[in-house]
Formats: structure tokens, sequence, C-alpha cells
């Protein structure tokens, strides 16, 4: 009786296990096709998983794990939650503008070729000045040179000439839109740099008058484009 129910119990097996086999190839032949649909994301995976495994393996060799973990770890430390809230917020909103405008330049037809141009430019302009604020490239400029007050000042009057050419170079399309957020957004980004280099000892205003400042014009500055962006994308809808 013991063996009988044995053989049962196997034979089941067997079978799910046969039953298994053509719905994983099935979900397998689903996944190529899905993925040839959309082949950038293939090149992404494969670069990643290349680009991790040779991060990995220098790790091993040279016995930087605890620095890998440091690349993968959240700016979260125990009594202090709220550290970096601001800043996090900062950034998302950098990187919705950012995708909202190269989004919507892609979605819209060749025939918007001028406003498609502007929002390539603005993305551009964002994604520039988001890599300074995320990376600390301004900082780490400042420990390679060792003159902070300098380079800083050297930095954020490129980054001025940068928006009077981009803003001097979209003059038109700017015109046609509510630019007045813009203005005040790119306003209080030259305030925050001016404030970042202006000597102020108490640390709280300092932040505020600094940071502050850049956050407020970080919601301008996203919902100024979700707004033309919007509103484009839905004239050419009705047309």
């Amino acid at each position: 009786m013991l063996k009988f129910i044995k053989l049962q119990i196997a034979t089941k097996l067997m079978r799910e296990k046969y039953t298994a086999l053509p719905m994983f190839k099935s979900w397998l032949d689903k996944g190529k096709q899905h993925f040839n649909r959309i082949p950038i994301l293939i090149w992404l995976n494969a670069i990643t998983v290349v680009f991790l495994s040779i991060l990995s393996l220098y790790a091993r060799i040279r016995s930087k794990g605890a620095g890998i973990e440091s690349l993968f770890s959240d700016p979260f430390y125990i009594g202090i939650f709220y550290l970096g809230w601001f800043t996090s917020i900062s950034e998302i909103m950098w990187c919705s503008s950012i995708a909202i405008c190269i989004f919507s330049g892609i979605l819209l037809p060749s025939s918007n070729r001028q406003f498609k141009i502007f929002l390539f430019g603005s993305s551009l302009v964002m994604l520039l000045l988001f890599f300074d604020d995320r990376f600390r490239s301004t900082l780490i400029l400042c420990a390679f040179f060792g003159t902070c007050k300098v380079v800083k000042l050297g930095v954020y009057s490129f980054y001025g000439l940068i928006i009077i050419f981009y803003a001097w170079l979209f003059r038109h399309t700017i015109r046609q839109t509510p630019y007045i957020p813009l203005l005040v957004s790119f306003c209080l980004f030259g305030f925050s740099s001016a404030i970042d280099i202006t000597p102020i000892s108490s640390r709280g205003i300092h932040a505020m008058l600094e940071d502050g400042t850049k956050l407020i014009g970080l919601i301008n500055l996203t919902i100024y484009f979700w707004w033309i962006c919007h509103q484009e994308i839905s004239k050419n809808l009705r047309k």
C-alpha cells in the first residue's frame, strides 16, 4: 500500500513537471517577443549586468565589499530619520521636470519642431543643473583645486551664462507661454547660488535661504513644464 501511494505521488510530480515545462516555454517565448518590441531594454539590461559584474569582481579582488554596500545604502541614520527629506524632494522635482520635457518632446509630432527643440534644450539645461546638485560636482572641484569660493563663483557664473543663452535662444517660444514661473525659478536658483557663496553664521537660516529657495524654484519649474506640455499635447490631440 505504501509503495502504491509513493508511486502515485511520483506519477503526480512527473505530470506536474511535464505540464510546467510547456507553460514555462510559453512564458519564455512571450518574454522574448515583448523584449524584442523594446530593444533598448535588452541593451540596457545587458550593459547594467556587465557593469555590476565587473564592479563585483573588482570589489572581490580588492576586498572593497563595504564600498559596494555604500553605493546602494539608503541615506538613513538612526535617530535622524528625516535626514535629507527636502533634498530628496528636490531631486524628485528635478527628475520629474526632465522626464516631462523629454517624454513630451518625443510624443509631440514633427510639425511642432520649434517646441520640441525647446523642450529638449530645457531638459539638457536642467540635466546639467541636476547633475551638479545630485553628484556635488562643484564640491568635488572645490576639493580638487582647494579654493572653494573661487571655484563656486566660476561654476555658478558659467551656469548663469548657460541660462542666459538658453533664455535668448528660446525667447520666442518662451514668450508664447506663461513664462513668469520659469523666470521666478531661475531667479531663485541664482539667489540660492549667491547664498551658497555668502558666509552666514546661522546654519538654519543659511539652509532655508539656499536650499529652501531652490526647492520653491523647483516647484515652479516642474509645474511650469507640466502645464505647458499638457497644453501643447492637448492642442495637438484636438487637431
